[in-house]
């Protein structure tokens, strides 16, 4: 047992740190694309599975002769059998069959809608269960139809729209907060970075020097600069390790204001601004 808490130790510990990351952010997308097509085919699928299931019983694989042609049953109704031995070595002096004959038909044989009229030359079918059927079978025809109209139809019409005009609508309801009242805690900005596996978090790819820190979704544990919190982070910003003309700052040094418009103005990195509202100003000037 001890050997086996050692390798489980050893192995969560590798994938926690090597293997597995931080699961991708989706949303409701999943959730409602599965409410509406994949839960509503799948109540059409278990009518239409239930219909034929009606339509096919009693699954016996017999149909009674006098629901039938006769040049089917070609025996006469009833038979007499003498001096008939049973399996248990029983002897029985006459028997005679029953009145009604029956002969094998495929009651599998059925189409779509499963109504009686599908059975083709074989019957099987009970006057009340014809009925049902013909309900039933003509019931999941029109759920199918609606199906392909309503879903399918429906999101191949508003693809055909989105070309010629917007067809977003925002979901959910306003919590009345500002995106700069919840910076670091549930506002993030789209601070371009690379994940590579075999590092602990992301690579930056752009200058985060005036920008505000809770922007990025991850902290380096291991760096407590808060008087210059962006140098935080520079040993997984990608910029200090290509020097450029417009580079204002080495890795962990203060900034060169005279390097900061030097350059042929093309960015060689991805460029992030960042304008908070006033009163969010006022909020770190008090902070500070």
């Amino acid at each position: 047992s001890a050997t086996i808490l050692f390798i489980q130790y050893w192995v969560d510990k590798f994938l926690l740190l090597r293997s597995w990351q931080k699961a991708p952010f989706i949303g409701t997308e999943t959730a409602r694309f599965s409410r509406v097509y994949f839960t509503t085919a799948a109540v059409v699928l278990g009518a239409i599975s239930s219909a034929f299931a009606y339509a096919q019983s009693p699954f016996t694989f017999l149909c009674s002769c006098d629901e039938n042609s006769d040049s089917v049953c070609n025996v006469p109704n009833t038979q007499s059998f003498a001096n008939v031995e049973l399996l248990n070595g029983t002897q029985i002096g006459t028997i005679e069959t029953s009145g009604v004959s029956y002969y094998f038909c495929d009651q599998r044989n059925i189409g779509f809608p499963p109504t009686p009229d599908k059975q083709g030359d074989d019957v099987w079918m009970t006057p009340s269960q014809e009925r049902l059927s013909r309900l039933y079978g003509w019931f999941c025809l029109i759920l199918l139809v609606l199906y392909g109209v309503g879903v399918l139809g429906q999101q191949f019409i508003r693809r055909l729209l989105s070309l010629t005009r917007g067809v977003y609508k925002p979901t959910g309801a306003d919590q009345h907060k500002d995106f700069s009242s919840g910076i670091g805690i549930e506002s993030f900005g789209y601070i371009p970075q690379l994940t590579i596996s075999g590092f602990h978090f992301p690579l930056l790819c752009c200058n985060i020097d005036d920008i505000d820190m809770g922007l990025i979704s991850w902290r380096n544990p291991n760096a407590h600069n808060k008087q210059h919190p962006s140098r935080n982070y520079d040993e997984y910003n990608l910029i200090f390790d290509v020097p450029f003309k417009d580079l204002r700052r080495s890795r962990h040094e203060t900034v060169i204001e005279s390097n900061s418009s030097a350059g042929n103005g093309k960015p060689l990195f991805s460029i992030v601004k960042h304008w908070p509202p006033d009163w969010a100003k006022a909020k770190d000037a008090i902070t500070s």
